[in-house]
């Protein structure tokens, strides 16, 4: 992580009135690339993404507390503006309702923090670039849904249809370009299967990530 004065610097002289978007994620690569180049491409003067990367001990800690802890020692560290934000992405897939419910409570106390959480994970949010999950059937829902594994072996079935669809796909190299020229329809096809909006995240296949794609591309 740069450093307290580094930090200061950087935002007092490029970004002196840039929003700050800080994102902390479950995944180590696939966020980071995917979001990386969402912000390059709608590159702002008002907006200022910094994405946070774990620590070489910390590489295999990647519980939803352990991502929200990471956010909350960012604001300890630094003084954020009011219209700063904090995000936690993070996958609903092997994580308990009770460790789920907890950062979410711990996020709707707190202004800076927001979470976008993918049902069952973050390959739904970059199939959905590509596909349209929304015309899918029910049974093809559920599929996606349950994202297993055909054999221990091979890959989850989302990891596995990324693949297919984009030609290669490994979440530590893979073409974000390719996915972002999508990314509008992206975003509609998450709203619609976003269907209950208030709930703290989607009970059913769905993904918001989209909300903090908006921000990044200044749609708030």
């Amino acid at each position: 992580m740069r450093s307290r004065n580094s930090l200061m610097r950087e935002r007092q002289e490029a970004f002196r009135d840039a929003r700050l978007i800080v994102i902390a994620s479950e995944g180590k690569d696939t966020e980071r690339i995917y979001f990386k180049a969402l912000a390059k491409e709608y590159t702002n003067p008002s907006v200022h993404v910094h994405i946070l990367e774990r620590s070489e001990t910390e590489q295999n800690n990647s519980s939803p507390e352990h991502v929200l802890k990471q956010l909350n020692d960012y604001k300890e560290q630094y003084a954020l503006e009011a219209d700063d934000e904090l995000w936690l992405v993070i996958d609903k897939d092997r994580w308990t309702e009770a460790m789920l419910s907890r950062v979410a409570t711990e996020c709707a106390q707190d202004d800076y923090m927001h979470m976008a959480l993918s049902n069952p994970c973050i390959e739904l949010w970059l199939l959905l670039h590509l596909v349209d999950a929304t015309s899918l059937s029910p049974e093809e829902q559920q599929q996606w849904l349950e994202n297993r594994r055909t054999s221990r072996r091979t890959d989850p079935y989302l990891k596995m249809r990324l693949r297919q669809e984009m030609g290669s796909y490994h979440e530590a190299a893979y073409d974000a370009q390719m996915l972002i020229t999508h990314v509008e329809e992206a975003i509609a096809r998450a709203k619609t299967l976003d269907k209950n909006p208030t709930d703290r995240w989607p009970q059913t296949l769905g993904t918001r990530v989209y909300l903090l794609a908006e921000s990044v591309m200044n749609r708030k």
